[in-house]
């Protein structure tokens, strides 16, 4: 989901665009798109006072005209002491047009100052009923930690009418609005992870993606193709969206 944002995001606005897999223990970023770099996000925290466009261009990796900064390698070591990802947002904001942030648990001071940072909080899950629960008790303790509830935007992946709830009976049992339904396309998924490749904008899951990204930036889908024909320079409002998996992976 972050991945194919963040080119999204790329394509319609031409804008600069960071990807930051913040994941301290599960990122998978480097994973899915086929990177590998020896710095990560870490290193960025470890200079924060420091940082500089020069800097910045050895931290960070480069995947379909999008920057990307990676998750450490070694999960053990990645969780001592992190609180705040501040440093990092602050910096990303002036060198960026927009960034997507991708996280691993919806819990935790780090995930909470990554929330409170964003523009939009995108809170995804699916619509079988343990992962609504789940969902639920997230978005109660992002609300309670001092994240602005209209921040926070409930995204339903993988969704089939046939199985689980459908669109009115999440919002009535989470008291919540569906800002997006992203349709199961499991076939077209599996084979662009395989390929390390963003999926394409012809399949169902790449349409809505597309969709979901031109909501985001607020632009229709006519609006979006004369942006991407312009030339780059406009002035765009800087947008840093948080992603929160907060499905049942087992």
């Amino acid at each position: 989901m972050a991945s194919n944002l963040a080119v999204h995001f790329k394509r319609i606005s031409d804008g600069r665009v960071l990807l930051a897999d913040l994941d301290p223990l599960t990122g998978t970023v480097s994973f899915l798109l086929k990177l590998k770099s020896t710095y990560s996000f870490l290193d960025a925290l470890q200079h924060a006072e420091s940082l500089d466009a020069d800097l910045w261009k050895g931290l960070v990796s480069s995947s379909q005209g999008v920057d990307v900064l990676l998750p450490p390698e070694n999960p053990v070591d990645s969780i001592q002491g992190l609180r705040s990802a501040a440093p990092i947002l602050e910096f990303a904001r002036r060198m960026y047009d927009h960034v997507v942030v991708d996280v691993g648990s919806i819990y935790g001071d780090w995930t909470v100052s990554v929330a409170r940072a964003a523009d939009d909080v995108l809170v995804i899950s699916t619509n079988e009923l343990p992962a609504l629960q789940a969902t639920a008790r997230g978005l109660q303790y992002l609300e309670s930690s001092g994240v602005q509830r209209h921040k926070t935007k409930l995204i339903i992946n993988r969704f089939n009418k046939d199985a689980g709830l459908n669109k009115e009976m999440i919002e009535m049992a989470l008291h919540t609005e569906v800002h997006h339904l992203v349709p199961s396309d499991y076939e077209n998924v599996q084979r662009a992870l395989l390929d390390g490749k963003v999926i394409p904008s012809t399949t169902a899951f790449g349409k809505s993606l597309l969709a979901l990204s031109q909501g985001l930036l607020g632009k229709t889908g006519k609006e979006a193709e004369t942006t991407k024909k312009a030339s780059s320079g406009g002035v765009f409002s800087g947008s840093l969206t948080g992603l929160f998996k907060a499905f049942s992976r087992g």
